[in-house]
């Protein structure tokens, strides 16, 4: 897989006006060093922010990240599974029964 696959998406947003920060960079290349995580998951995870947040949120980042990690997953579908999953488990834990 190519190496270079973050910086090809940062340079895709960047064409399409979407420019984050140098802090927001420095914190994407911090996360990809705490988590030991691959470029491709790097990439999956802020692309992820992206769409979620609608701009670039450190600490959502650093969670998505962190279960893509913990989970081994290298695949957009798989990493957006993950997050159904994931929400679907969190409402169940926020849902009850009135009456």
């Amino acid at each position: 897989m190519n190496e270079n696959v973050l910086d090809d998406y940062i340079a895709l947003l960047a064409s399409k006006g979407f420019r984050l920060s140098e802090g927001d960079l420095h914190f994407v290349d911090f996360g990809k060093h705490y988590t030991d995580a691959s470029e491709p998951q790097v990439k999956i995870a802020l692309e992820v922010t992206l769409i979620k947040q609608r701009s670039f949120d450190g600490s959502y980042f650093i969670a998505i990240l962190e279960s893509l990690v913990n989970e081994n997953i290298t695949s957009k579908k798989k990493a957006y599974e993950l997050l159904d999953q994931l929400q679907n488990n969190n409402e169940r834990k926020h849902s009850y029964t009135v009456g």
